[in-house]
C-alpha cells in the first residue's frame, strides 16, 4: 500500500493541529462566558480576582491560537478570519474592561457572541486556507489590517451595548427584568460607551480606508478598486458618521439608534467576514 504523499502528511497534520488548537481556544471562552454575573456590591462592582483570572484566560485563548496557527503566515480563509475577529475583539475588550466598569458589564452578551463564532470557525476549519507569505506583507498592508481587525473589534463591542441599552428599555417599560438584564450597564451608561466606542471606531475605520487606498495604491497604482469590501466599509463609514452628528447634535437615542448601530455591525459583517464567506465557502 503507498503512503500519503509528503505534502498530503503535512496538510493533514497542520490540520489536526488546528482543529485541536481551536478546540483548546474554544475551551479558554467557555467558563468566562457562562460564569454567573457576581452581585453588585455597595460601591456598584462586582468584578473581583476570578472575573479578570476569566477575562485573561479567555483574551490569550484565542491569541496563542493565532500566533500558532499563522506559523509566520497570514491567514485568509473564513475559519482564519473568524478566529481573529474572536481574538482582536477579546484583546480590545480587555483593554476597555481595563478602562470602564459599564464595558464590564458586556460580558454575558458579548462572549458569548464570540463562544458562536468560534464554534463555526471550527466547524469550517477543514475548508482549505490561503496564506500570504511573509514577503507579500508590506508595512502598508500589515497595517490596514491591523486597523480593519480593530475597527471591526471596536463596532462590535458597541453593538453590544446597543443591544445592552435595547434589552435595558425593554425591561424598564415592560417593568420586567431578568438577572442577566439586571447585570446589563444602566442605559445612560451604556449610550455612553456605545457613543465614545463608536467614535474611536470611525476614526480607526477612517484610519483604515486611508491605509486601503495607500495599499491599493502601492499594489496596483490607483487609489480605490470599488470592490464589495470598499464600498460597504466605505457605506459604514458614512452611515456611522452620519449617526454619530445625530447623536451629537439632536440627541438621537433609542431603539432608533440601536438599530442605525446594528444596521453599521451588519454592513461591517458583510464586508470583513461576510466576503470570506462568499468567496472562500460558497463559492469553493
Amino acid at each position: 500500500m503507498e503512503s500519503d504523499p509528503p505534502h498530503k502528511r503535512d496538510y493533514d497534520a497542520g490540520m489536526n493541529g488546528s482543529i485541536i488548537f481551536g478546540i483548546a481556544a474554544l475551551l479558554t471562552l467557555l467558563p468566562a462566558a457562562f460564569w454567573p454575573a457576581p452581585r453588585q456590591d455597595e460601591t456598584g462592582q462586582g468584578e473581583g480576582r476570578l472575573f479578570w483570572l476569566l477575562l485573561g484566560v479567555a483574551t490569550v485563548g484565542p491569541i496563542a491560537l493565532q500566533i500558532s496557527a499563522g506559523r509566520g503566515l497570514w491567514q485568509s480563509g473564513f475559519s482564519a478570519t473568524l478566529w481573529t475577529i474572536v481574538a482582536s475583539t477579546m484583546l480590545v475588550y480587555f483593554v476597555l474592561c481595563l478602562i470602564s466598569g459599564s464595558i464590564r458589564k458586556l460580558r454575558p452578551l458579548l462572549l458569548p457572541y464570540l463562544v458562536i463564532l468560534s464554534v463555526i470557525a471550527l466547524l469550517w476549519s477543514s475548508v482549505p486556507d490561503r496564506a500570504v507569505a511573509g514577503e507579500s506583507m508590506t508595512v502598508w498592508l500589515q497595517l490596514h489590517i491591523g486597523v480593519s481587525v480593530v475597527t471591526y473589534a471596536l463596532i462590535t463591542v458597541a453593538a453590544t451595548a446597543a443591544l445592552g441599552v435595547w434589552l435595558k428599555e425593554r425591561a424598564l417599560r415592560s417593568r420586567k427584568t431578568s438577572h442577566l438584564v439586571a447585570g446589563l450597564p444602566a442605559v445612560s451608561d451604556g449610550e455612553a460607551a456605545q457613543f465614545g466606542l463608536l467614535t474611536a471606531a470611525e476614526i480607526v475605520l477612517g484610519l483604515g480606508l486611508l491605509s486601503g487606498m495607500a495599499t491599493q495604491f502601492y499594489i496596483a497604482g490607483s487609489l480605490m478598486a470599488l470592490d464589495h469590501k470598499t464600498t460597504l466599509s466605505i457605506t459604514a463609514f458614512v452611515v456611522l458618521g452620519g449617526l454619530l452628528v445625530m447623536q451629537r447634535s439632536s440627541g438621537l437615542r433609542g431603539r432608533t439608534a440601536t438599530r442605525l448601530v446594528l444596521m453599521i455591525y451588519l454592513l461591517m459583517t458583510l464586508a470583513f467576514p461576510g466576503v470570506k464567506f462568499v468567496t472562500d465557502v460558497v463559492l469553493s
